[in-house]
């Protein structure tokens, strides 16, 4: 009597299923429409840029910045004049395509990357990318670190490529990236010579010490790298702006009120349901791989893991970049865990029902995205067409606004106090003053003054006009005082009161 050989899931039908399955799980999570966080006045620089034919050097939306001529650095100019184009001849459903492709794009490089990993372990690799589709929805929208991650792909495929062979002419084209980072996104366009750094450094070593190996650079190999990484450096000079696009991130990161307040600069707080499934969950199941491995590793692995870890550990906007730089160096350390070719009569009606079930949340998301585009919402907003409408009439001279609602109110051409371009409200206490009158706590940690002078601080500012969120500690304030603040104006998010003299 013989017995049937099971075959593993060969790599074609490993990467056809979870092909599928990511397209259903992208179509399903984009369904909804996308972010609007920053987009919109990101469309209104490009328009400035546009229009006048310069990069601007000082803030153009703030009365009080203008008033003040603070300077600021619009790091990503290049970027707000391609969405503000691609906006001006396709709308909001342009971007909205943009998007999605950029998601789907991006899923097909890594799962292209890890192919032979996926096969290998097909179970890791579809939780792995899985969640990374899900992850898709909060970064893939109308905003320029949207090209930053196809540059850190780009620059770690042409590292890595450049170890195993270092007669690849390809890394020249590393300054060229630096360039265009720093001009599409300059605040992450530092990576693009701190990574070069980082293997010229490991390539200096030639080190043997139990499990962990470093791959030693020849000397031609080590110069090439070294020029490389100055002219990476170089590059980042290559801007309007000039030297501030190289300074910016260091500042922003030594900022410790915009890390603060900002949401997406915050730390990782793994109490977070959502953090931990979609943070958490993939990192201690990508280095438990490699750690449990019996293969040696390699120091640059170690090094580039470390590298982004410390990124995603200081704030959350760099999980994507975490999951781009584990396509690369973990693929190599996963366990075996092979799925066997599927066969038999059950088997292959067990796919067929299952392909069935998929096909609800093809529908459900099909159904919703009909709904979005028709209710005029593929882009999220943070005011109502009512509260935009009313601040027009309106027209305060000296608002105050939540900065959550400060992009809002730029695109439609209201002026505002701050708003969510927090690196440039750092300058003459703007930031730490809106955020202190907002929640009435002093925003200030080191501040000597706990309590919030309140109607000082109005009074220094001279507002006229105020608009705001509801949930906001100021809101109730307000309410509760209606002889000097008169609410005229609210619905289900904000509400607007003018500031009686």
């Amino acid at each position: 009597m013989s017995t049937q050989k099971t075959e593993p899931l060969t790599n074609r039908t490993a990467l056809v299923i979870l092909g599928i399955a990511l397209a259903i799980i992208l179509l399903f999570c984009f369904s909804n429409g996308i972010s609007g966080n920053d987009f919109w006045w990101h469309i209104k620089v490009g328009e400035f840029i546009v229009e006048e034919h310069s990069v601007p050097t000082s803030d153009i939306f703030s009365w009080y910045g203008q008033s003040k001529a603070i300077s600021w650095t619009p790091h990503e100019w290049l970027s707000d004049v391609f969405f503000y184009f691609l906006f001006a001849t396709s709308g909001e459903i342009g971007i909205y395509i943009f998007s999605i492709c950029c998601a789907a794009l991006m899923i097909f490089l890594l799962v292209w990357q890890c192919r032979k990993a996926i096969a290998h372990n097909f179970l890791v690799g579809g939780l792995f990318f899985s969640l990374f589709a899900v992850l898709t929805r909060l970064f893939f929208y109308g905003r320029p670190h949207i090209f930053s991650f196809f540059f850190l792909f780009i620059e770690l495929k042409i590292l890595y490529g450049f170890l195993e062979n270092e007669d690849s002419k390809a890394i020249f084209a590393l300054p060229l990236i630096a360039a265009l980072w720093s001009n599409l996104h300059g605040g992450s366009s530092n990576l693009s010579y701190i990574l070069c750094v980082a293997f010229f450094a490991v390539g200096l070593l030639n080190i043997h010490i139990g499990k962990i190996e470093a791959h030693h650079l020849t000397k031609r190999g080590a110069i090439r790298l070294t020029i490389v990484s100055l002219l990476c450096v170089l590059g980042i000079f290559l801007n309007p702006i000039g030297k501030d696009v190289f300074i910016y991130p260091y500042v922003s990161f030594g900022d410790t009120l915009n890390m603060a307040v900002i949401s997406e600069w915050h730390a990782p707080d793994a109490k977070i349901l959502g953090n931990l499934i979609l943070y958490f969950v993939p990192i201690g199941i990508i280095t438990f791989c490699m750690f449990s491995s019996e293969r040696k590793y390699k120091m640059i692995d170690m090094a580039v893991m470390c590298i982004f870890l410390l990124l995603f550990f200081r704030s959350v906007r760099f999980i994507i970049m975490w999951y781009i730089s584990a396509a690369f160096y973990s693929v190599d350390y996963w366990p075996e865990c092979r799925v066997k070719e599927i066969k038999g009569v059950l088997e292959k009606a067990a796919i067929v029902i299952l392909f069935i079930i998929f096909l609800i949340p093809i529908g459900t998301s099909v159904k919703n995205l009909l709904n979005t585009v028709k209710s005029n919402n593929i882009i999220s907003r943070t005011l109502s067409d009512d509260a935009i409408n009313f601040v027009i009439t309106e027209d305060p001279q000296r608002l105050f606004n939540d900065y959550n609602v400060g992009e809002a109110l730029i695109y439609n051409g209201i002026s505002v106090f701050f708003d969510a371009r927090a690196d440039l409200y750092s300058a003459e206490h703007i930031m730490e003053d809106g955020v202190s009158l907002l929640f009435l706590e002093q925003a200030n940690a080191n501040s000597e003054a706990k309590n919030v002078d309140i109607e000082s601080l109005i009074d220094y500012y001279g507002f006229d006009g105020m608009i705001l969120l509801k949930s906001r500690p100021l809101y109730a304030y307000l309410q509760s005082h209606p002889t000097k603040y008169r609410l005229l104006f609210e619905d289900e998010s904000v509400g607007y009161f003018k500031v009686e003299d």
